[in-house]
């Protein structure tokens, strides 16, 4: 891989049947994949491109983004998403919703967009 094009090498890289687990295990291989995998450039974009498409609205292409950084707080926003979810039923089985319920939700510390992200995707999922 190593000896490949940098082109070419993108291209590999940003291809989708790669993981995100799989662009880091690549990235930490040697100094020439780490370049290829940097966090602002095309294969973390195309990552976050290729999981959760709907949001790439919310961004400027000539925004310096860290896209590792931005898959990394998506990934948390949705895994935190979905564990307040899932305590909504043990919390919530009584017809009182308390005033402070949602408190948790509000605290998250991530975008707004990609906890709505999340849920919308929760809505959509098969058996749900």
């Amino acid at each position: 891989l190593t000896d490949l094009p940098s082109e070419l090498l993108e291209l590999i890289l940003c291809c989708d049947v790669l993981g995100a687990a799989d662009i880091g295990r690549v990235s930490c291989t040697c100094r020439r994949l780490r370049e290829a995998c940097q966090p602002r450039g095309k294969v973390w974009r195309e990552r976050f491109r290729l999981r959760w498409p709907s949001l790439l609205k919310y961004y400027s292409h000539t925004d310096g983004v860290s896209w590792l950084e931005e898959y990394k707080a998506r990934h948390n926003a949705g895994l935190e998403a979905q564990r307040i979810v899932a305590s909504f039923s043990k919390r919530f089985f009584s017809e009182h919703v308390p005033c402070d319920g949602f408190s948790d939700i509000e605290t998250l510390g991530c975008p707004s967009h990609f906890f709505e992200d999340e849920l919308m995707c929760i809505l959509n999922m098969e058996g749900r």
